[in-house]
């Protein structure tokens, strides 16, 4: 599968692979990726979507598989720190978990592992026919906070997904997709912080614990006021905590402890 792929900072050190959320193109990494000279990017454009949308998502697996082929070709030694939002969180945790010897490190934020059920899983498959809408893309741009340079651009990447890769995409992480997969990064020795948004949805929140607890030297932690697409929201807090991470493995202080659970 040859996905479209942008590479920027070539004869810099050590690889950086960025996967994109599900609404969005490599496009989003632009801020983060101009930010990095110090650091070769590499940054595809998930199957179905804006460069890629002529090869079809299939399922998670496949996708990651084609990511670690893409890390072994194109990566500094064959290697990468992955860093994920959203699908691209997603996609990120069962690449290192199929692939371990490509990972350098893993960054994900926003990665909804557990499957959604109930009014949250049935309102957000309710979304799936409005997305030929431009005033659908628009009115959940406002929603993301995304700065008004951006819209046009969210909005033409939006109404190009392929919808039957849509289809599939959505309803495998809503089934708990993710799932098989993850015992797999017991194998994982490498630096690896799962972040969630202080305000996003409960269901994201509790899926820091399904890496936390396969991976004991992994770390969870909240991005303050933060909602999903963070990276949008306050590039500056993403650049701090992300720039720290790849400079030293561990989590940037302005990242939050995750709360104890209520009794």
């Amino acid at each position: 599968m040859n996905l479209h792929l942008t590479e920027q900072h070539p004869d810099a050190d050590e690889s950086v692979l960025f996967l994109h959320g599900g609404n969005v193109a490599g496009w989003m990494w632009e801020e983060q990726v101009a930010a990095l000279p110090g650091h070769h990017c590499l940054v595809p454009d998930l199957p179905g979507i804006g460069g890629s949308v002529d090869h079809p998502w299939t399922d998670l697996a496949t996708t990651a598989d084609a990511l670690a082929d893409v890390v072994r070709e194109r990566a500094h030694g064959g290697r990468a720190h992955v860093v994920g939002l959203s699908l691209g969180g997603i996609v990120g945790i069962v690449l290192a978990a199929r692939h371990p010897d490509v990972v350098r490190s893993v960054f994900v934020t926003g990665a909804l592992l557990c499957g959604v059920r109930g009014p949250t899983r049935w309102a957000g498959l309710a979304q799936l026919p409005f997305w030929g809408s431009p005033g659908y893309w628009k009115g959940l741009a406002r929603a993301y906070g995304l700065p008004a340079e951006s819209v046009d651009v969210f909005v033409r990447t939006g109404l190009g997904i392929d919808r039957d890769s849509a289809r599939r995409m959505v309803a495998e992480i809503y089934d708990g997709g993710p799932a098989p997969h993850l015992d797999g990064l017991r194998d994982l020795d490498v630096p690896v912080l799962t972040i969630a948004g202080e305000r996003e949805l409960r269901t994201v929140r509790g899926s820091l614990d399904e890496v936390t607890r396969r991976v004991p030297h992994a770390v969870a932690r909240v991005a303050p006021r933060m909602h999903h697409v963070w990276s949008a929201e306050d590039p500056e807090l993403f650049h701090t905590a992300l720039s720290h991470w790849l400079r030293t493995g561990e989590a940037s202080p302005v990242l939050l402890p995750v709360a104890p659970a209520r009794a």
